[in-house]
């Protein structure tokens, strides 16, 4: 019987033994993630960690290394000040203890700053640079708005308007979750321009047969006045005074490669749609490249690397990309009724084209209404300085070589007569050299371009067979007024 009473005794000891040491296995905390947490000023979020073996344990949360609670196993952080943040979950019993991290990053809040007075006179721009602090990211999103309409999505904004009054200007920035806006009111001033861009900058034409440098006007009405045969820079400077005040005389540009350099006196603001009219003499096959340039750096002239083509069908589409024509004055020639005059070209091929073009013309049929001799037909810059001597002179500031560049655009003409029409431009449709879309506020200077080299099928003395027809004076591009169509006054 004593036997039996201690055997139970002992197993009772033992079971109670077995329970204490269960009753205290060492706790275990999981579902904390290593990915940190990301919160903004203002935001609460709740730790709450999965727990092993609930019983005997005690509880710490500390922040940073400062308990913050005890007891609870939960802990809800509340994001008071931007930093990087360390939540420690430390647990234990009597079989032991366990902790784990969380990471919080509560992100710096946005800051936006603009200036508080902004003003800008009409058909200028204002370059806006706006502060902005906040949270170290990449994804920040921004948006300039005036009502509904999205005017930029950069950051700093070149502010411009063709026409005055007061604007609202919104301005948002994005980061991750947070988004503020800053509001501003933008005064744009009234100002008076002139709505062509009447200023000759640069004047390069190509020649061809009856091709007349000296005209700022109407080609066919060489007689009556519309011939100026003065120095270069003195050409450029009537050419600028005539279109100042009238926007119908023209540029003879020529042949191939030939171009001319215009500037507004003001910047033409890029708006949704077409921005200018160009009216030129071309054929519907036979349309101009028109390269537009922003004075970014405002130093009043275009710098190579300011140039954008306005994409058009063409885009794409030449044969050769870097072409080049040299046009080389040789002599003149004269005998009791005649006069004839010789220049040369060549190109850059790896075996160049070449030829000749003579212009045969008589005295009697070649003299202006106020009886001078035509420059018609003659080398840019050459004319006629003593008619009773007959002498020819370059007059100062023309070459007598001259090398045109650009893409070629070799192109049948045939049926595609040239005349006048009109161009619209838009500048949204600018584009780098490699094709991608350019984002200007607006434009100063403009520059026109003949890209199309021109071949016709010659059904009067070749049979229909295609000939170069890019020194015909019927193929020669002219152009004549270039106007902001965003302008009012």
């Amino acid at each position: 019987m004593k036997k039996t009473f201690f055997l139970n005794l002992l197993a009772v000891v033992c079971l109670a033994i077995s329970c204490t040491k269960e009753s205290f296995n060492a706790p275990t905390i999981t579902g904390v993630s290593t990915d940190t947490i990301v919160l903004n000023i203002g935001d609460k979020f709740v730790l709450a960690p999965s727990i092993t073996n609930l019983k005997g344990n005690d509880y710490k949360w500390l922040v940073n290394g400062k308990q913050m609670a005890e007891g609870q196993v939960n802990y809800t952080f509340d994001a008071t000040q931007p930093g990087n943040f360390e939540v420690v979950f430390k647990i234990n019993n009597k079989g032991g203890e366990d902790q784990q991290s969380f990471k919080i990053l509560v992100e710096k809040p946005i800051v936006l700053s603009i200036d508080n007075q902004l003003a800008v006179s009409m058909c200028q721009v204002l370059d806006i640079v706006p502060g902005v602090t906040g949270p170290d990211r990449s994804d920040y999103d921004y948006a300039w708005s005036i009502g509904d309409s999205v005017i930029g999505r950069q950051r700093n904004l070149s502010f411009i308007s063709p026409v005055a009054g007061t604007f609202e200007l919104k301005f948002r920035a994005t980061a991750g979750k947070q988004t503020v806006i800053a509001t501003r009111n933008v005064t744009v001033k009234a100002a008076q321009y002139i709505q062509n861009a009447y200023m000759v900058l640069e004047y390069a034409p190509s020649p061809a047969k009856n091709f007349n440098w000296a005209i700022i006007g109407t080609a066919e009405y060489w007689k009556f006045g519309d011939e100026y045969k003065l120095p270069y820079n003195d050409f450029l400077a009537k050419a600028t005074d005539i279109r100042k005040n009238d926007a119908g005389p023209a540029l003879v540009i020529g042949s191939w490669g030939g171009y001319a350099t215009f500037k507004f006196d003001h910047t033409v603001a890029n708006a949704s749609g077409p921005d200018m009219e160009i009216s030129a003499i071309y054929s519907k096959l036979d349309v101009p490249a028109v390269y537009v340039a922003y004075d970014v750096n405002k130093n009043g002239k275009p710098d190579d690397n300011e140039w954008y083509e306005i994409k058009n069908d063409d885009l794409g589409l030449e044969d050769i990309s870097d072409y080049q024509m040299t046009f080389t004055y040789s002599k003149t020639e004269t005998d009791s009724k005649r006069i004839y005059s010789y220049f040369n070209w060549s190109d850059n091929q790896a075996t160049p084209a070449q030829g000749e073009v003579v212009t045969n013309k008589t005295f009697t049929s070649s003299m202006t209404s106020d009886g001078t001799f035509s420059s018609r037909g003659f080398f840019p810059g050459l004319s006629v300085t003593d008619l009773t001597s007959k002498q020819t002179g370059l007059l100062d500031g023309w070459k007598n070589t001259i090398t045109r560049k650009g893409k070629r655009i070799t192109c049948n003409l045939t049926g595609a007569p040239p005349f006048l029409q009109k161009l619209n431009i838009d500048i949204d449709l600018a584009v780098d050299k490699k094709g991608e879309h350019v984002a200007l506020p607006g434009i100063d200077f403009v520059k026109v371009q003949k890209v199309i080299y021109p071949f016709e099928q010659d059904f009067i003395n070749n049979g229909g067979k295609i000939v170069d027809f890019n020194m015909e004076e019927g193929r020669m591009l002219q152009v004549a007024g270039i106007l902001d169509k965003r302008l009012k006054n």
